[in-house]
């Protein structure tokens, strides 16, 4: 009997508590981007980035990680920790495609979320949008509501970026966001030497568009 109810009381908290908000921490570099945004044929670059999926606690995870670990590529558990929240995060290191074309993307189905790198119509800008596969995002979230009875959302997840400049100069162009944990709240340029790294994370309209289109603008940078 006090099994029946210890059991019980770690399900109903699960329940209540349970995962209902993943963040995301990319790498890139301004030399793929202006690679993959130049070539006129299909590519991909797959780059690092770490994710934080929220649950209930750190114990027992097994499934959990088993779970989350299909929807990305070469999916490596780090650990689990308490958030600025106070709510746990299980915490993993994965592989993502940074591709030329959103429909790209769309054929690899192999990763929840990516970059897409492509051109502007003059050929003069190099636009940078984060993306997420549907069905598999779709997926995700049934699975989180048949084992918690909480919604899966974007719009209430931390989406970030570390741009690390490996071009001799790079000209980026940053809409509202927070650079470098600086809030912007027009667009601004910040010019990058070699070597430079901004860390971007998006603001919570990015997400909410995110949420609604399975895309967002990130930033820009000159086709130089």
């Amino acid at each position: 009997m006090h099994i029946m109810f210890r059991n019980l009381f770690i399900i109903l908290f699960f329940f209540i508590f349970a995962s209902c908000r993943i963040d995301f921490i990319g790498d890139l570099y301004t030399s793929d981007l202006k690679d993959l945004a130049n070539n006129k044929e299909d590519k991909v670059f797959n780059l690092p980035m770490e994710i934080s999926f929220q649950v209930a606690a750190c114990e027992d995870l097994g499934q959990v990680n088993r779970i989350i670990s299909t929807y990305f590529m070469e999916y490596k558990n780090t650990g689990c920790s308490v958030g600025d929240d106070y709510m746990s995060y299980t915490v993993a290191q994965v592989s993502v495609p940074v591709v030329n074309s959103h429909e790209l993307f769309d054929l690899t189905g192999n990763s929840l979320i990516g970059f897409v790198s492509y051109l502007s119509d003059d050929g003069k800008k190099i636009y940078v949008d984060a993306i997420i596969n549907s069905n598999l995002y779709e997926s995700l979230k049934d699975y989180v509501y048949s084992e918690t009875f909480s919604e899966l959302s974007l719009s209430e997840s931390n989406l970030a970026v570390k741009l690390n400049n490996d071009l001799d100069f790079s000209n980026i162009s940053i809409p509202p966001s927070f650079v470098d944990g600086q809030p912007i709240v027009f667009e601004e340029n910040y010019e990058m030497e070699r070597r430079d790294l901004l860390t971007i994370k998006v603001s919570n309209v990015n997400t909410l568009y995110l949420e609604d289109n399975m895309w967002t603008p990130i930033f820009s940078m000159e086709n130089e």
